[in-house]
């Protein structure tokens, strides 16, 4: 897993947002969450996939919203939204562990995108590694390098991969 230095290092310290420990404990994050969200951080922005600076309408990063499924109420963390779509947010089942992509529109829908948060922040720090590798990659390095990255993330958490339609399935099919 990517640590804070390596994150700083890939996006700038001032790119990268930590949150407080006393946060963490008030939002009743387990402890593999709060030192991931308080040692190593999210980044404020990886382009295409993910930003803190969300839109205006929905929920804030770093907020508690109650979200009822399946007969149920369950508390999500936002965590922040790709960046492309304002009324989408990356969120943190509170009690699962997981990270869902859930849609905050007229219908709302929801799926898996990581089976950890740990999961999540190492394939953001992964992509936008990619992303730096390939600005300097022959062309005919891009792929082979790519299909190794889906390989290693592939085997970090099977499940984000498991359809074809599944987040982390489209966002590597769109770049190759």
């Amino acid at each position: 897993m990517a640590t804070h230095d390596e994150m700083t290092e890939l996006f700038g310290a001032d790119r990268v947002v930590t949150l407080d420990r006393a946060v963490a404990e008030e939002h009743g994050l387990s402890e593999a969450d709060a030192e991931v969200l308080c040692e190593v951080g999210l980044p404020k922005f990886v382009d295409v996939l993910f930003t803190l600076d969300t839109a205006d309408e929905g929920p804030d990063p770093f907020t508690v919203v109650p979200v009822a499924a399946g007969g149920e109420e369950t508390h999500i963390l936002v965590l922040g939204g790709p960046t492309d779509d304002p009324e989408m947010r990356y969120c943190l089942d509170l009690d699962r562990g997981y990270v869902i992509l859930l849609s905050f529109d007229e219908e709302p829908s929801a799926e898996i995108a990581n089976r950890t948060l740990a999961d999540l922040v190492e394939f953001l720090y992964r992509f936008a590694l990619r992303a730096k590798h390939l600005e300097r990659a022959a062309l005919q390095d891009r792929a082979p390098y790519t299909d190794k990255l889906v390989e290693y993330l592939k085997a970090r958490d099977p499940y984000a991969f498991a359809q074809p339609d599944s987040w982390w399935s489209m966002v590597f099919e769109q770049v190759g």
